[in-house]
């Protein structure tokens, strides 16, 4: 198996065993202790940094989205780097950034990409989430457009 091939099962890892299953004690497995995010959701900095952080935020999306999923629509390998663009589903059960559940289902759109050490494990990440999206199909923001 080529490098590419080997980081590409590993993000795959990441997406099935780890977010989908909800099996955040095997994110040291995949991610560097320091690994840093540059997510686009203006996270605070414990919820960016290493697999702790990643646990973290994941962990706040799987409260208030308890089937969260993640499907990766398809995924591009170059050099030391992965992209993946995925389709993110979820109903909205608990608490999310101080929006009481509303027991809607959401589906949006994400790219991430990571990239990858000498062993195999994400070592940075970049994603673009869109979460008007999900404020929009949760009820809490007006569509696009939309008329007071």
């Amino acid at each position: 198996m080529n490098i590419q091939d080997r980081n590409k099962a590993t993000f795959r890892r990441l997406i099935d065993e780890v977010i989908n299953a909800g099996r955040l004690d095997l994110a040291d497995q995949l991610l560097t202790a320091d690994r840093p995010d540059h997510q686009e959701l203006g996270l605070p900095p414990e919820l960016t940094r290493g697999y702790d952080g990643f646990r973290r935020v994941i962990g706040m999306f799987r409260e208030a989205f308890p089937d969260l999923t993640f499907k990766s629509d398809f995924m591009v390998a170059e050099g030391d780097r992965v992209l993946s663009y995925n389709t993110i589903t979820g109903t909205h059960r608990g608490a999310f950034m101080g929006i009481p559940a509303t027991g809607k289902r959401f589906q949006a759109s994400a790219a991430d990409i990571c990239a990858f050490d000498a062993d195999g494990k994400i070592s940075a990440h970049w994603g673009v989430f869109d979460m008007l999206a999900v404020l929009v199909q949760l009820g809490v923001v007006p569509p696009p457009g939309a008329r007071p």
